[in-house]
């Protein structure tokens, strides 16, 4: 009888000894399977402009995805429509497929904006009640071609450098779904909590930058571009 008493005892002793370290071991185990399986990976995509731009015979309806809406990474991840890696509707359409994926946020800093189907894509997205922020140039700004008044008879916020600075507002650049911009902007709005903070913390967040203007000029390389080309990086970093 106290053989077995004692050998219940050893082994419970064991087991509460041992049990802390397994669980704690398991848990990490889980956790860091949990942790891979999350992680994203970085990704990046180049589109180019050049004298071969305008090469493609192919109609800009071939270049769409049949009203099928993508997230961000499957865009990228597709990239160029076309055989002609430098086709110049391929590399519209793929921007204004980012700017419909995009959720919450669009900060853009552009020096000219002509693009008419990028310019519907950025009014589709505010109304669907995407934040958009833009920033452009005051010196081109309300040209016949630009498309800055037609965003702001929409409500799209748009800003310009200041007319009498003598200086140009050259950069090219656009961040889309960025999660510290977005729970800034809903903090100033009374709508974050920690439900919507954790939704935004996995949220695809896209940078696109490089040399080309939004504009049909700059997406069709003209002559003026011809001797450099043009071209944007669109990169996705996890957060």
């Amino acid at each position: 009888m106290w053989e077995s008493v004692t050998r219940n005892y050893i082994v419970y002793g064991t087991l509460l000894v041992l049990l802390p370290e397994i669980i704690y071991h398991s848990h990490r185990v889980i956790k860091n399977w949990c942790n891979r399986k999350g992680m994203q990976k970085e990704l990046w995509t180049t589109l180019f402009s050049n004298e071969l731009t305008l090469s493609c015979l192919s109609s800009p309806a071939k270049h769409t995805n049949n009203g099928k809406r993508l997230n961000k990474i499957n865009i990228i991840e597709r990239g160029c429509l076309c055989s002609n890696r430098y086709c110049m509707d391929s590399n519209v359409q793929i921007i204004v497929d980012l700017l419909n994926a995009t959720k919450y946020s669009i900060d853009l800093a552009m020096y000219m904006i002509t693009s008419i189907r990028i310019s519907e894509a950025l009014a589709e997205a505010s109304l669907r009640g995407v934040i958009i922020r833009v920033i452009t140039d005051y010196s081109d700004a309300f040209l016949m071609s630009s498309q800055v008044i037609y965003l702001l008879r929409l409500g799209v916020t748009v800003r310009f450098n200041t007319q009498t600075s003598g200086n140009l507002m050259h950069h090219k650049f656009c961040v889309l779904d960025s999660p510290s911009t977005i729970k800034y902007l809903l903090k100033k709005r009374n709508m974050l909590d920690e439900k919507k903070s954790a939704e935004v913390d996995n949220i695809s967040s896209i940078l696109m930058t490089g040399s080309l203007n939004w504009t049909m000029r700059g997406f069709s390389s003209s002559k003026a571009f011809k001797r450099n080309g043009e071209k944007i990086d669109s990169i996705h970093e996890p957060t």
